[in-house]
């Protein structure tokens, strides 16, 4: 999971392709999640089934926030149309 406390949700669409070109920190937990969302009701949440990411927890400051780095040039493809919330929040 990978949260940004923006809605761009509108910027993607079933079946694209893209790549992120720069090195990402997602988390396999939900309560890191939320405090990256912030209460930015404006939010997107990217839910990453990722085959190549590293999980990185015993190696970094923070242990409890269950990190995992995606490379840079990951390639994505996204399975679903974005799903809007009530509280114009986006799921990617």
């Amino acid at each position: 999971r990978r949260g940004v406390p923006i809605d761009i949700g509108k910027n993607f669409a079933k079946n694209q392709i893209l790549q992120w070109w720069s090195v990402n920190s997602c988390s396999s937990s939900p309560n890191v999640i939320k405090n990256f969302l912030g209460d930015n009701q404006n939010s997107t949440l990217f839910l990453i089934e990722a085959l190549n990411g590293k999980k990185i927890s015993g190696y970094t400051e923070c242990e409890n926030e269950d990190e995992v780095i995606l490379r840079m040039g990951t390639e994505f493809r996204v399975k679903g149309d974005p799903l809007a919330q009530l509280n114009s929040s986006c799921i990617v």
